[in-house]
């Protein structure tokens, strides 16, 4: 394919006048071309996991779905860790074993990890599918909660890696198939609340269903078998305890085939809310009331369904401004042979799916999409995005070169004048590697101003994508600590104003598809040499302002503290 050719386009005249003097201007400021932004660094970073999809040949529901993986900082040293989910023997095989639990690696600079499953209070083995990141006790370190077919899990953080399970006296199992989740804070009382995507009714054996091919083998069945779920929200109220508010939020009765979520601000109302990509059912959005109640209004914003009023196939979802409007625009990734969808945000809170002209045109259909998440991998202050891919039905292309399910991964660079196009060369060796791709984080750990990304793939090992580009394009990143706000800082609304543009995104760390990835928020500057103010506007409604913050670095921001640290 050719890179310089634009795929789609993003935005029209409003896009293309936003873009005129902005840092970057598609000039393509990053790394040399002869040297690839990414490089794998699994190996050389010791991580030497291998995901168990439970599979024995009996093309059992759960084993194609899986799994996710996390970066969060576990010990509290300041650097990232890595948490990748395990699967476990399926009902029905001829070899039952215990399984091997997920896996916690501890980073030790440099680049490496360790190994410290054994001792962490995570050995818990399982059929784990995602995990989500949040400090629900706001005491200072990130709890794990573990999705999984079957019960969940909580895991309450010591501070120094060490966990305890929680789930009983948090009343937060969920049951059933549980696929992505997030924490955040839906009414505002300071502390994490938790929203659980569920999937499919599928809990065992009797709950199987039995397809076949054109020639009669047996296949994996497709989602249309199987009823849609209810999904939960959980609310935190202190003291370790989560009251099922399901129902009194407004958000029992709807049933969706959920498989991710991320929640943001998408209505600028000061309020978090909370967006779902459903499989083969219509999107949910729960735009939040700020009264402890939630609508639904994807139907109504436009986000119910994918252009031609179908409903996506919704694997994994992100949201950030793509296009400079101020305003948190959405992508949606999708099923092999359809578009991944880009949700431009007209403002107001309304959507147009593919940009009505403006969005997804010519981006490459013959890859399934599943992690999914902006970056702005070059720092030239546009958001990219990164696709990991990889199918589900092994009769799909028995001839493909990676084998029946492996695809390869894909980035696309925002050139920063309404265009994307296939930067997918800059993945390095990661490019032309075929893998059964699912889950994505994305985060720095090593601390150097540029988004890493981490990669689960199903029945395979992982991939640690280092970020090598040459820094030449300015940065300035911000990791912000609650008061009156959730501990983590998650959900701040963070504005920098330099060389004359302003440039806004807001603190997430639950998105993508089963995945957690870094709550900080790094904002890429390309050429411009002074930041003018920088704004953070909390949950709680707090607002601070800062003059001239120095660049290249990151800062912590304690609310209600009028200082840089």
């Amino acid at each position: 394919m050719n890179a310089s050719r634009p795929l789609y386009w993003l935005a029209g005249a409003s896009a293309v006048l936003a873009c005129v003097g902005c840092p970057g201007g598609g000039t393509g400021a990053g790394a040399p071309r002869n040297q690839p932004a990414f490089q794998e660094v699994t190996v050389q970073a010791g991580l030497d996991f291998s995901h168990d999809t439970g599979a024995y040949g009996g093309k059992l529901y759960p084993e194609r779905m899986g799994s996710g993986a996390a970066f969060f900082d576990a010990d509290g040293d300041g650097q990232l860790d890595i948490f990748l989910v395990n699967g476990a023997p399926l009902p029905g095989h001829p070899r039952p074993a215990a399984g091997k639990p997920s896996r916690l690696y501890l980073n030790q600079g440099h680049g490496t990890f360790r190994d410290a499953t054994a001792g962490s209070g995570l050995e818990q083995v399982g059929y784990g599918m995602g995990v989500a990141v949040g400090d629900v006790d706001n005491d200072g370190d990130e709890d794990l909660y573990v999705t999984r077919v079957g019960q969940n899990s909580l895991y309450i953080n010591a501070g120094t890696g060490k966990f305890s399970d929680g789930t009983t006296r948090a009343g937060v199992a969920a049951g059933n198939f549980s696929s992505s989740a997030a924490f955040m804070d839906y009414d505002g009382d300071g502390l994490l609340d938790l929203y659980v995507c569920r999937y499919v009714p599928w809990t065992g054996l009797q709950d199987e269903l039995e397809c076949r091919d054109q020639h009669g083998q047996r296949e994996y069945c497709t989602a249309h078998g199987y009823d849609a779920l209810e999904h939960r929200l959980y609310r935190n109220l202190g003291n370790l305890q989560f009251r099922d508010a399901t129902r009194e939020a407004g958000i029992a009765g709807h049933k969706g085939r959920g498989l991710a979520v991320v929640c943001g601000d998408y209505d600028q109302d000061g309020d978090t809310d909370i967006l779902v990509a459903n499989d083969e059912t219509p999107n949910f959005l729960w735009q939040n009331t700020g009264k402890g109640r939630f609508l639904e209004v994807a139907g109504v914003v436009n986000f119910a369904y994918k252009i031609g009023n179908l409903p996506s196939a919704g694997m994994g979802l992100d949201l950030a401004d793509v296009d400079g409007n101020g305003s948190a625009d959405v992508i949606e990734s999708d099923f092999q042979g359809t578009r991944k969808t880009l949700y431009v945000n007209e403002g107001q809170g309304f959507f147009t799916p593919d940009g009505d002209g403006k969005g997804l045109l010519d981006m490459p259909l013959h890859r399934l999409g599943f992690g999914i998440g902006f970056l702005d991998y070059d720092r030239d202050g546009w958001q990219d995005i990164f696709i990991t891919n990889g199918h589900v039905n092994e009769s799909e292309d028995p001839s493909h070169p990676g084998g029946p399910l492996a695809q390869t991964s894909q980035l696309f660079r925002n050139n920063g004048d309404g265009f994307y196009t296939d930067a997918s060369e800059q993945l390095g060796s990661y490019a032309t590697t075929y893998r059964v791709g699912r889950g994505a984080a994305f985060g720095d750990f090593d601390n150097d101003g540029d988004t890493d990304i981490l990669i689960a793939n199903n029945g395979q090992a992982p991939a640690l994508l280092k970020n090598q580009s040459v820094p030449r394009n300015h940065w300035l990143g911000i990791r912000c600590i609650g008061r009156q706000s959730n501990r983590s800082g998650l959900h701040v609304v963070a504005t920098v104003e330099a060389g004359g543009k302003k440039y806004v995104d807001e603190t997430r760390a639950n998105f993508s598809y089963l995945s957690a990835g870094d709550p900080r928020v790094v904002f890429g500057l390309g050429r411009t040499r002074r930041v003018e103010k920088l704004t953070l506007r909390w949950p709680s409604g707090t607002v601070q302002e800062f003059a001239d913050p120095g660049m290249d670095r990151y800062w912590t921001v304690v609310e209600g503290e009028n200082r840089l640290q």
